[in-house]
């Protein structure tokens, strides 16, 4: 079986042995370019593949890539890296035949991973030592422990009780709030705030920073002072301070008229 080099992890020690590798150099390692026309030698029957949700403290979890060989000539698969410790790579076979089906597995760990999963898998084989035929994605979201049950929607490390709010008719000389709770479910202090939001709203949060495995609140307040009579029904808002998609870090707002 072809071992696995696991890229994210040999990092650390090539930088610390040559400083002088640059920004570019390092990232053409983390995330190479794939090989022009790569499909043409390797036909995967999806590069990309999503997991779904899975606990912190479960098993690890294998996803297959099936592939073949669609080139005239054999493939020899040299190795594949990884850019994330939480995933190795293996494949049982390294010389694929012209025709030949197999698969590459990808066993990603979500020991100490909560939140948004993206890591990449690149293969390479003996016709280019720097560019990789293909890179293989693997999508997903690892929550923590049944410990906050209670708070059950998620954007990367904070846990809140919901992404949608919804305020009565506001009036004039009225600053009307809603609360969300949360909670910080990972190992860094989490700072929030939000971008874009209409002149008439405001983002806060209780406590300012919100410590590792602490609870506290969203505060979203509307100023009835400048809200228009042309108001929109509702808006998003889209959360900062977390890692995630833009679209797992949206809470909606609505007013009612």
């Amino acid at each position: 079986m072809l071992s696995v080099l696991v890229l994210a992890g040999n990092m650390m020690s090539v930088a610390q042995e040559n400083r002088l590798l640059s920004r570019e150099a390092l990232d053409s390692l983390m995330s190479p370019q794939v090989m022009p026309n790569g499909d043409r030698v390797l036909a995967f029957e999806t590069l990309q593949k999503d997991f779904g949700v899975i606990y912190e403290n479960g098993s690890p979890l294998a996803v297959d890539y099936h592939f073949v060989n669609v080139s005239s000539k054999p493939v020899v698969i040299t190795r594949i890296t990884t850019n994330c410790g939480c995933t190795v790579a293996e494949i049982g076979d390294s010389v694929v035949s012209p025709g030949k089906r197999s698969v590459i597995r990808v066993k990603f760990n979500p020991r100490r991973r909560s939140g948004t999963v993206d890591t990449n898998s690149f293969v390479y084989t003996s016709l280019s030592d720097k560019e990789p035929v293909a890179k293989l994605t693997l999508l997903g979201n690892v929550i923590d422990n049944d410990e906050w049950n209670h708070l059950p929607c998620r954007m990367g490390t904070l846990k809140l009780k919901r992404k949608e709010v919804v305020f009565e008719p506001v009036k004039a000389g009225t600053a009307p709030q809603q609360r969300i709770p949360c909670a910080n479910v990972g190992t860094a202090p989490l700072r929030l705030s939000s971008v874009l939001l209409p002149s008439f709203a405001a983002f806060s949060t209780e406590p300012l920073e919100i410590a590792p495995g602490e609870e506290g609140d969203i505060i979203i307040t509307i100023n009835g002072d400048m809200l228009p009579p042309n108001a929109p029904h509702s808006f998003n808002m889209v959360v900062d301070g977390v890692r995630g998609r833009i679209s797992d870090r949206i809470i909606k707002v609505k007013l009612e008229k």
